[in-house]
């Protein structure tokens, strides 16, 4: 995605990269919806924080596209902690921002 004779991406391209990013991530996402979905609390006692594998999923695929296209940016991900988080360019995801409704979406029966 970046240019090849500056190395410096526009405004277009960035825009580009994240539309990637975002159906990467949808596909990834995708085969969970509606279906049996088992739930996890990772709260740790506090109030319920679920994750799914769809979460996870998602999360992964925009680590590696990311880590493809950008290999000495950071990445923070909700599932999966930091990776280089002192680099000069951090990533911050969040794969399924309301996985709490995302599950309710697949419970048998929801519309």
């Amino acid at each position: 995605m970046q240019r090849e004779n500056t190395g410096i991406m526009t405004a277009v391209d960035v825009k580009a990269f994240l539309d990637k990013l975002a159906t990467v991530a949808g596909e990834a996402i995708l085969p969970y919806f509606r279906t049996s979905l088992s739930v996890e609390d990772k709260s740790r006692g506090g109030s319920f924080d679920p994750v799914t594998a769809a979460d996870r999923a998602a999360e992964s695929a925009m680590r590696v596209l990311i880590g493809a296209n950008f290999p000495d940016h950071g990445i923070i991900g909700e599932e999966f902690g930091a990776e280089r988080p002192d680099a000069d360019y951090v990533w911050v995801l969040d794969p399924i921002d309301g996985t709490k409704s995302f599950i309710s979406a697949c419970r048998p029966g929801a519309r």
